[in-house]
């Protein structure tokens, strides 16, 4: 009587074709999944901008402090500013070059309108023309941002690719029409802030629903 079981050899080119077309599958979700999981959870982006705004402040200062608290360094603290160059944007802006960005650095306190717009000025910190011990420029940004937001949008505004950025690699800041370089000196991942006294820090969430964030560390270059 003959066997319906199938030879051994098909069996085994059945599962090996199977497990492809499962990884194939795992590898072309996987990039979108954090867009699919916040369109099944409209609220995601919110508690992430939550997470985000207070990675540093509940280390450091509230966000609600006034600025006045902030220690304005006397001028023998300042570093020599680059020339002022009428030629660049009137708006402060962030560019890292490597990962696409090129983004508007938003102030203020209200976190949960300005993380919308994409990059973040952490409060009460420094800003590029001023320098202050423990006081560093602190950048922050969504790693996906928003359903709403275009993909070249996403791209110029978000933090998507900073894992990218490795040690030596180049951050430029525009602020009140000066250019401002940083040389990147460490690239971490932890729950807050480690070392304050880096010139600049940029950071966002690793994961969608993780504590755990990216942290950049930079030094003035120029």
């Amino acid at each position: 009587m003959p066997s319906n079981k199938l030879p051994y050899t098909t069996r085994l080119a059945t599962t090996i074709g199977v497990s492809l077309w499962i990884l194939a599958l795992v590898f072309a979700v996987l990039p979108v999944w954090p867009y699919i999981y916040y369109r099944l959870s409209p609220n995601a982006s919110e508690r992430l901008a939550s997470t985000i705004a207070y990675t540093v402040t509940s280390k450091g200062l509230p966000i609600n402090e006034s600025s006045s608290a902030v220690t304005t360094p006397s001028l023998s603290l300042f570093t020599p500013l680059p020339k002022l160059d009428p030629s660049l944007p009137e708006k402060n802006g962030l560019i890292i070059y490597k990962i696409g960005v090129k983004g508007e650095i938003n102030e203020g306190s209200d976190w949960q309108s300005i993380l919308k717009k994409g990059i973040w000025r952490v409060p009460n910190f420094s800003t590029p023309n001023l320098t202050s011990p423990n006081r560093p420029v602190i950048l922050a940004a969504h790693r996906w941002g928003y359903i709403d937001w275009s993909p070249a949008f996403r791209k110029l505004n978000s933090f998507i690719n900073l894992p990218q950025l490795k040690v030596g690699d180049k951050v430029t800041i525009i602020w009140e029409q000066r250019q401002y370089e940083y040389t990147i000196y460490s690239t971490v991942t932890g729950t807050h802030v480690s070392d304050y006294n880096a010139n600049l820090i940029l950071y966002t969430c690793q994961l969608w629903n993780s504590p755990v964030r990216i942290f950049i560390y930079a030094n003035r270059s120029n």
